[in-house]
């Protein structure tokens, strides 16, 4: 096993849960005040701007880590494989809500289909060391984490302003506590 990429995963995890979390910290401070027709102002607006770099921040470092640790386990064609199918799938995904649900395309849906396909090429890594059980979590946290992060994206402008607010939450918060679980389920290299 090699332990460098094994920390390097784990360690983009974890930038990853960070930067979930700042962006989390963004939205709230950004989009809570809609539902009461406020905007942030003073100090809690630089608080929002930093939050904001930060979360950007970290999801690079953290999407570079995870992605440097998984190429040097998983043989090329896997890392291009995931590398393609992301940019497919994100094709297929942004005609398919714009024509299907009239939704306007917005950042979140290239960060979430980018995620699952950093994640598949984690568990792909993961599955060709012999960790099929952390490669099985990873795959299976990251359909989940897609799943709910394009229904919540069909879903946002569909609904009034508290049910839209969470329903931006909801993607942070769960792809933040994949990213934690899957820091903490990384095998440890001997």
């Amino acid at each position: 096993m090699d332990a460098i990429a094994l920390e390097q995963m784990r360690q983009g995890h974890a930038f990853m849960a960070a930067c979930c979390s700042l962006y989390l910290a963004w939205w709230v401070i950004f989009f809570w005040p809609k539902v009461g027709g406020g905007s942030a102002r003073g100090a809690l607006r630089a608080v929002g701007v930093a939050a904001i770099l930060g979360a950007v921040a970290c999801g690079v470092l953290g999407a570079v880590r995870v992605c440097e640790g998984a190429a040097e386990l998983a043989p090329a064609a896997a890392t291009a494989g995931c590398l393609v199918g992301a940019v497919v799938l994100y094709l297929v995904l942004l005609a398919i809500t714009q024509r299907a649900f009239q939704r306007q395309p917005t950042t979140e849906l290239a960060l979430f289909v980018a995620w699952l396909g950093m994640e598949a090429c984690c568990a792909l890594a993961l599955g060709g060391i012999g960790e099929t059980g952390a490669a099985a979590l990873v795959a299976a946290l990251a359909v989940v984490g897609f799943v709910v992060s394009l229904a919540c994206y069909v879903l946002y402008y569909r609904l009034g302003p508290l049910p839209s607010f969470a329903d931006g939450c909801i993607p942070l918060a769960l792809i933040g506590t994949a990213s934690v679980v899957v820091a903490c389920c990384l095998p440890a290299a001997v």
